[in-house]
C-alpha cells in the first residue's frame, strides 16, 4: 500500500486518531507529495459518491445526489482538514482548504481542536504562526466552526493577534485557560471591537463576580478600565451589548475625583444612552455635584427629556434643588419643565406642575411658554397652571357620540361536516412520490447513510402504502 493510499483510506473510513497517529510522522518530503494530490481526493469523493447515487436512484439522481454528497462531506470534514494541516506546505494554501466549503461544512461535527493542534507542531513555527493569524482574519462570528482552532493554534504558537473584532469576540467565547498568553493583548481589546459586548453580556456582579469581570479588575489597571467603559458607553448601542460594561463600571465604583475629569462625557450620555447607561451617568453626575452651573441645567433638560419616568423625576428633582439655591436662575429651567409637561408618565406631569406653582413667582416672566406647554397637561393641572398665570382655562374635549350599525345576525347551527379521510383510507397512497421522498429524507443517518431499522425495513420489500406505480421504492 502506498502512502497516497493509506492516507486515503484513513481519510474515507473517518479515522481521525489513526489519521493523527500517521500525519504526525511525515517528512517534509511526503507532506510535498500528499499535499499536492489532496485537492483531488475531495473531486474523487465527490465523483464516486454521484456514480454510487446515479446507479442506485436513477429517476430521482438530481434530488439526491446534493443530500448525498452533502452528507458525506459532512462526515469526512474533520479528516480533511486534519490531513490539510499535515500536509500542505505554504500557510495560505493550507488556510485556504480548511476555510474552504468542502472542508468547513456548516452542519460537520465540531472540531477535535487537540487533534488538529497536535498535527500542527510538527509543523515549523513560523508557519505555525502564519496558519493562525491568517485562520483568525478569516473569523467571522464566535460559533464560526474554524474559531475555536483559530484561538488555539494562536496560543500554541505564540503569534500576536491580528486586529480583528471577530477574533475578540471568538476569544471571550472560547473555554476558559489557565494563564492564557492572549489575555494581555485581547483582554484591553473588548472595549473597542464590536461583537464582545454581547458575548460577555451573562457575566454576573452577584453573589460575586464572574469569570471576564474579575479578569478585567485583576489584569488591566483601573484608569483603563474606566476609560474603557466610557468610551464604550459613548460609541452607543444596544443595552444587552452594554450590559457588561455597565456591570464592571458598577463594580469599579468611582469616586468622586476619578468621575470629575470625565463629568462631560457622563453628561453626554444623559440624553440618549440606553436607560441602564444613563442611569450609571446620572449617578456619577450627582456624585460630582455641585456642579457648573450651564452643566448642571444641561443635565436637568436632558433628563426630563427621558421617556423614563424614574430619570424625568431625577431631573425635577435637581431642579427644584437648582432654582432653590438660585432663585435667580430659575428662567434657565423654564424649557426642562416645559419638556415634563408632555412625558407619558401622569406621576413626571404632575411633579412637574407642581414645581411651576410652587416657583410661579420666578417664573412670571415667562408665561407665554409656559402657557403653550399647558395643552399637554390632563385638563384639571392646566386649569390650575391656566388660573394661576392668567391663561384660557383648557376644557377636556368631549369625545363625539357615535352610532354604529347593528352586528348580523349569527349563523343557524349546523352538523359538523363528516370527514373526508377516514380510518381505513390510505390517503398516501395518492401521494407515493411525497412519500418515498419523506421516507428517504426521514431514515437517513447524519452523517451519509440510513439508519438499521430503515435498512430492516426496506430488505422486507415495499409496504402495505406502495401499492401504485411510483411508490416509496425500497433503499
Amino acid at each position: 500500500m502506498t502512502l497516497w493510499t493509506e492516507i486515503c483510506d484513513l481519510v474515507t473510513r473517518n479515522q481521525v486518531t489513526r489519521l493523527t497517529d500517521r500525519l504526525v510522522t511525515l517528512t517534509e518530503e511526503e507532506r510535498a507529495e500528499l499535499g499536492g494530490r489532496l485537492p483531488g481526493l475531495v473531486k474523487e469523493l465527490r465523483r464516486a459518491r454521484t456514480e454510487q447515487v446515479r446507479a442506485q436512484y436513477p429517476d430521482d439522481f438530481e434530488e439526491e445526489v446534493s443530500w448525498e454528497v452533502g452528507e458525506l462531506l459532512d462526515e469526512l470534514a474533520g479528516a480533511l482538514l486534519l490531513t490539510g494541516v499535515g500536509v500542505i506546505t505554504g500557510p495560505a494554501a493550507a488556510v485556504t482548504w480548511m476555510t474552504s466549503r468542502d472542508v468547513n461544512r456548516r452542519w460537520a461535527e465540531d472540531l477535535d481542536v487537540a487533534q488538529v493542534c497536535r498535527v500542527a507542531a510538527t509543523r515549523p513555527l513560523e508557519w505555525r504562526r502564519d496558519v493562525a493569524v491568517r485562520l483568525a482574519q478569516r473569523v467571522r462570528r464566535p460559533a464560526d466552526r474554524v474559531a475555536p482552532l483559530a484561538v488555539a493554534l494562536l496560543r500554541e504558537s505564540g503569534a500576536v493577534p491580528p486586529e480583528h473584532d471577530p477574533l475578540v469576540a471568538a476569544w471571550l467565547a472560547a473555554p476558559n485557560v489557565a494563564d492564557d498568553p492572549l489575555t494581555p493583548v485581547l483582554l484591553p481589546r473588548v472595549f473597542d471591537a464590536d461583537g464582545a459586548g454581547r458575548v460577555l453580556r451573562d457575566e454576573r456582579l452577584e453573589p460575586r463576580p464572574t469569570r471576564w469581570l474579575a479578569a478585567a479588575v485583576r489584569e488591566l489597571p483601573r484608569e483603563q478600565l474606566l476609560d474603557g467603559c466610557v468610551s464604550r458607553f459613548l460609541r452607543g448601542g444596544e443595552a444587552q451589548d452594554l450590559r457588561f460594561f455597565v456591570r464592571l463600571h458598577t463594580l469599579l465604583d468611582p469616586t468622586p475625583a476619578e468621575s470629575a475629569p470625565r463629568l462631560r462625557d457622563y453628561l453626554r450620555l444623559l440624553p440618549s444612552a440606553p436607560g441602564t447607561v444613563a442611569e450609571l451617568a446620572a449617578g456619577q453626575v450627582r456624585g460630582a455635584m455641585p456642579i457648573d452651573h450651564a452643566d448642571l441645567v444641561e443635565a436637568v433638560d436632558a433628563l426630563t427629556f427621558r421617556e423614563e419616568a424614574k430619570l424625568a423625576a431625577t431631573g425635577l428633582r435637581w431642579l427644584d434643588r437648582a432654582i432653590r439655591a438660585t432663585p435667580e436662575a430659575a428662567a434657565d429651567f423654564v424649557t426642562a419643565l416645559t419638556t415634563a409637561y408632555a412625558h407619558k408618565s401622569f406621576d413626571v406631569r404632575n411633579r412637574a406642575a407642581e414645581l411651576t406653582l410652587k416657583h410661579a413667582g420666578l417664573l412670571a416672566d415667562h408665561t407665554e411658554a409656559i402657557l403653550d406647554g399647558v395643552r399637554h397637561l390632563p385638563a384639571d393641572l392646566g386649569a390650575k397652571l391656566a388660573e394661576r398665570f392668567g391663561g384660557e382655562t383648557p376644557v377636556e374635549e368631549v369625545l363625539e357620540r357615535k352610532e354604529f350599525p347593528p352586528l348580523p345576525e349569527p349563523p343557524e347551527a349546523r352538523r359538523f361536516p363528516e370527514p373526508s379521510v377516514f380510518p381505513n383510507h390510505d390517503y398516501h397512497e395518492h401521494r407515493p412520490g411525497a412519500l418515498a421522498g419523506g421516507l428517504r429524507r426521514r431514515d437517513r443517518r447524519r452523517p451519509g447513510g440510513t439508519t438499521p431499522q430503515a435498512q430492516a425495513a426496506r430488505q422486507a420489500g415495499p409496504g402495505p402504502l406502495a401499492v401504485q406505480q411510483g411508490a416509496a421504492r425500497p433503499r
